[in-house]
């Protein structure tokens, strides 16, 4: 029989892998919608060096060294104030959805770790894989939903009920 506080740990858990995954869901919307601004940037930014993936174990320097880059990139191509206001939004709102994201993901490791306690499981590697499926998780419903396959099939579906087939 499952014991209330064992639920309880794992609504927690649930609700801080959906504060993780929505927001990063978010930050992709974010960057679809501002589909011209990056392919420009993206010509752009062939000039300068990639920054190492490396360095997402230390997420606030990576953030401070792809600003950085970016910054430099922006001067290519930043024509008037327009291209400027829309590059400071565009990087403004992919800085927060990153942080909101990570906050969740942050709150979603401590509460698996309080459900794994919960639940008697205390070994680290439970930790670990079931921060990597989870992470995994939150990821892939990201990229999912904000992919070319989901919205062809969601339009085909609109379009069959719309036109009366089920």
């Amino acid at each position: 029989m499952i014991k209330i506080s064992e639920f309880i740990n794992f609504l927690s858990l649930l609700g801080d892998w959906l504060l993780f995954a929505f927001p990063l869901y978010q930050g992709l919307m974010e960057l679809y919608d501002y589909d011209r601004f990056l392919k420009e940037f993206d010509q752009s930014s062939k000039t300068e060096a990639k920054i190492s993936p490396i360095y997402w174990f230390a997420p606030i320097w990576k953030i401070h060294l792809e600003k950085k880059r970016a910054v430099k990139i922006l001067r290519e191509f930043v024509k008037d104030d327009e291209d400027f206001r829309t590059a400071m939004s565009f990087i403004d709102k992919t800085t927060a959805w990153y942080f909101v994201s990570l906050g969740g993901w942050f709150k979603m490791i401590s509460s698996l770790y309080d459900f794994f306690n919960e639940v008697h499981l205390y070994s680290v590697w439970w930790l670990i894989g079931g921060t990597i499926l989870l992470t995994f998780t939150g990821l892939f419903s990201g990229y999912y939903r904000v992919s070319q396959k989901r919205q062809k099939a969601m339009l085909k579906k609109f379009k069959n009920e719309y036109n009366g087939k089920h």
